[in-house]
């Protein structure tokens, strides 16, 4: 995981909002992580939310394969590029992740997550 960030977080533009957006699975952790309410929480929970999502939106069952590959894709490659951006600032120490704040971020994601919800209930 990718090691706590010291950098000054500035206000993300709107491009970089939806690359964020772009992919589902970054998007369902970024729904998992804005969720938090500021408070940090266990990549294992992270992992489960993502995992849980995904297997209900593709109405498959959740299966140990798919819990791992969600493991792997989001420690080797979402959350170093959310890091990265300063959306998240991870403690790899104790396994915890906490959403920085990002207003513009946590809008358009409410906004992406209610229409996908909604369109996956259909």
């Amino acid at each position: 995981m990718a090691h706590g960030s010291t950098k000054q977080h500035s206000s993300l533009s709107l491009d970089t909002v939806f690359e964020l957006l772009a992919n589902k699975r970054r998007r369902f952790a970024l729904y998992s992580l804005l969720g938090s309410s500021d408070a940090p929480i266990e990549f294992e929970t992270l992992i489960e939310d993502v995992a849980t999502l995904e297997a209900a939106i593709l109405r498959e069952p959740l299966t140990r394969e798919l819990y791992q590959n969600v493991a792997a894709d989001l420690y080797q490659w979402h959350l170093p590029v959310l890091s990265d951006v300063g959306i998240v600032d991870c403690d790899p120490r104790h396994e915890l992740i906490r959403c920085l704040d990002q207003p513009l971020l946590a809008q358009w994601a409410a906004r992406v997550r209610h229409d996908e919800l909604t369109q996956a209930e259909e």
